[in-house]
């Protein structure tokens, strides 16, 4: 064995990501790992693993998975994913309560879900909707078919299965002009019991806030310990700048972030694995996978069921209480419309009967991401041999640590406020990673052969497809929106999303005034350590102006900003003198009884970066409105925690 081979093996540096070994120990370290020995204590680490997994599941019985669905329940809840899971946990706390949850994709019973880094960019397409959006006039011009692609989950978990963990309640500021709008109930002071409510919150240096608690089902936990010294880097850079460290889910909304995911010891933590797992005994829980809900049976203005495919097969389930849409920011508007819940002259030319005209699908909204990618001089970034090695495995399964534990690469965050925001607030969020987006699957964006082959770092003078780093700049205050409409009756068939990114003028400068702090962090001395380095430019679509001007930087992010995938508004809430809205303040829809929609489709307006966090809190005080009506006072099962 050659002195490198051993050198990799014996203790693992968190700095340089590399094994190292002590020169007192060679002789130790040659008889331990052998390819023998090592073969046989990983096979010990996954037989650990196992036996664990089968203690933790095996212990409960599966009454939430019946082989046989009920022909009726109360409350029928359409789609599992961050939002639904939540609400299937909470309606059913009451044991004389029915609940059935019909989720169009699978159980998140696949193991690479639970490893943060394989799920957040390795993600498999079966638990992915292929959603793009349509061709947009102001965008995506570097993109196939100028066709933006959308991430949401298709598994019991929806996005919060699939995401990159990031924990972000948004400005307290932005859930006011909710209130400010008409959403009165809606307001920070209203929703802080309800993150209360979720939140296990485990960073130390945050956990006594009085904005935080610690008896919720979700897990936070701080993420930047992954990557401790470009989180270094990245935090003395942004303190070159002003930006002082800050809870970002806490008072102060301007500053730098460090990584507040969703984990419990270095797994994922979805709604799933914890609103529904721990309650799997229930007996008035049943969850049906891959049943996709096609339309609500709605007689006499009530919803009363819902008609859904199952292998092949149509069946029909009644709701004697009420039927919930919580099947995320696009099927949601889809399914309603479907039904025949939607804008009067858009159904009838769909020869659909219509239900109640409303505005569904009328104003929707997404943020932007304008990727740009870069160079390091040292092997401190993610690559996919690196991560997923023999070695980084067997450390993750033995240790729970490693690259394998990374959410997405994520190092940290940026809140920043450029000149042009006048609310002493972040308007912008730059996000580091410690990868480029061409090693992963979930981060293919779509660009055209061309456009991704000129993006990758150069290194040493030449492209380099392996090394790198990635900075996401995101503006915060979206004004462009667009809508989401039905193409057929065919329940397959997806709808048309155009959010018409980029048509209002004022989002392109605030991503243009994000790439301008960018160059700022650049050139400060913290990056100057590890000789950081743009991507190589110019960029040829945009060689006809001016290097870094406004005109080129215009080009630049018109041809290469992709979708957030953080879509709101296609059900929007609002009092019942909005006209514009399509459901109330209690997210009841508008002339129909008995039928709700809660996920992000709701939100009147954008509240955070990411919008997991919110999403679960929103079914969270869902669950109360629903139960202080209809729930019965009764002595309630054993909760989540």
């Amino acid at each position: 064995m050659s002195d490198r081979s051993y050198v990799l093996i014996i203790e693992w540096d968190d700095t340089s990501w590399r094994w190292r070994v002590h020169e007192r120990r060679h002789i130790g370290i040659r008889r331990l790992f052998t390819r023998r020995s090592l073969v046989w204590w990983l096979g010990l680490g996954l037989f650990s693993a196992l036996l664990t997994f089968l203690y933790i599941n095996g212990s409960k019985s599966l009454a939430a998975l019946p082989d046989k669905i009920n022909t009726t329940y109360d409350f029928v809840i359409v789609g599992g994913g961050t939002s639904g899971s939540v609400l299937a946990n909470r309606l059913s706390e009451s044991p004389d309560v029915t609940v059935l949850l019909l989720e169009a994709g699978g159980l998140d019973s696949d193991p690479d879900i639970q490893i943060p880094l394989l799920s957040s960019l390795e993600r498999k397409l079966e638990h992915t909707w292929k959603f793009t959006t349509t061709p947009q006039e102001h965008a995506f011009k570097s993109l196939d078919g100028k066709r933006g692609r959308l991430n949401t989950g298709r598994v019991l978990g929806g996005r919060s299965t699939v995401s990159s963990m990031v924990y972000l309640r948004g400005s307290s500021k932005n859930y006011n002009l909710w209130e400010r709008l008409g959403a009165a109930g809606w307001g920070f002071r209203d929703v802080v019991p309800y993150f209360h409510k979720l939140e296990n919150f485990r960073i130390e240096e945050f956990q006594t806030s009085a904005y935080h608690s610690t008896k919720g089902p979700v897990m936070v936990s701080d993420g930047s310990q992954t990557h401790p010294l470009l989180h270094d880097i990245y935090q003395k850079a942004s303190a070159t700048l002003g930006l002082k460290s800050t809870d970002c889910n806490g008072k102060d909304y301007v500053g730098f972030c460090s990584n507040p995911i969703m984990s419990d010891r270095s797994r994922r933590v979805s709604t799933s694995s914890a609103y529904l797992l721990p309650v799997l005994d229930r007996k008035n829980l049943h969850i049906a996978p891959y049943s996709h809900v096609t339309k609500v049976l709605i007689s006499s203005g009530k919803a009363v069921g819902v008609e859904y495919l199952q292998n092949g097969r149509r069946e029909v389930v009644g709701a004697s209480k009420e039927v919930i849409l919580s099947a995320g920011p696009i099927h949601s508007p889809h399914i309603l419309m479907l039904s025949g819940v939607g804008p009067r002259n858009h159904l009838q030319d769909h020869k659909i009967q219509v239900h109640a005209d409303l505005p569904v699908g009328s104003f929707i909204q997404d943020h932007m991401i304008l990727p740009i990618r870069g160079s390091i001089n040292e092997t401190l970034t993610l690559t996919y041999p690196r991560s997923t090695s023999v070695l980084a495995k067997l450390r993750y399964n033995l240790l729970g640590g490693g690259p394998l534990s990374s959410n997405g690469a994520i190092v940290g965050h940026s809140l920043v406020e450029t000149k042009l925001n006048k609310s002493s607030e972040a308007d912008t969020m730059i996000s580091f990673l410690a990868t480029i987006p061409e090693l992963w699957s979930a981060m293919d964006y779509g660009y055209d052969g061309n456009t991704k082959k000129e993006l990758l770092p150069v290194r040493n003078g030449r492209p380099n497809s392996t090394e790198g780093v990635t900075f996401l700049v995101q503006p915060l205050n979206i004004k462009s929106s667009g809508t989401l409409r039905i193409r057929s009756t065919n329940p397959f068939d997806p709808p048309d999303v155009d959010p018409r990114y980029l048509e209002h003028a004022d989002d392109v400068t605030n991503v243009i005034q994000g790439v301008k702090y960018y160059f700022k962090l650049m050139k400060t001395r913290a990056f100057a350590r590890v000789q950081a380095r743009p991507p190589f430019l110019p960029f040829s679509k945009c060689s006809n102006h001016k290097l870094n001007s406004d005109s080129y930087l215009e080009c630049l992010v018109r041809h290469l900003a992709v979708p957030g995938s953080n879509l709101i508004g296609g059900c929007k809430m609002g009092s019942m003198k909005d006209n514009s809205s399509v459901v109330d303040l209690k997210l009841r829809v508008k002339g129909v009884e008995r039928l709700r929609v809660v996920d992000s489709s709701v939100m009147p307006t954008l509240v955070s970066p990411d919008l997991i966090a919110p999403s679960i809190m929103l079914a969270e005080k869902a669950a109360d409105i629903i139960k202080s009506g209809q729930v019965s006072k009764k002595k309630i099962t054993k909760k989540t925690r």
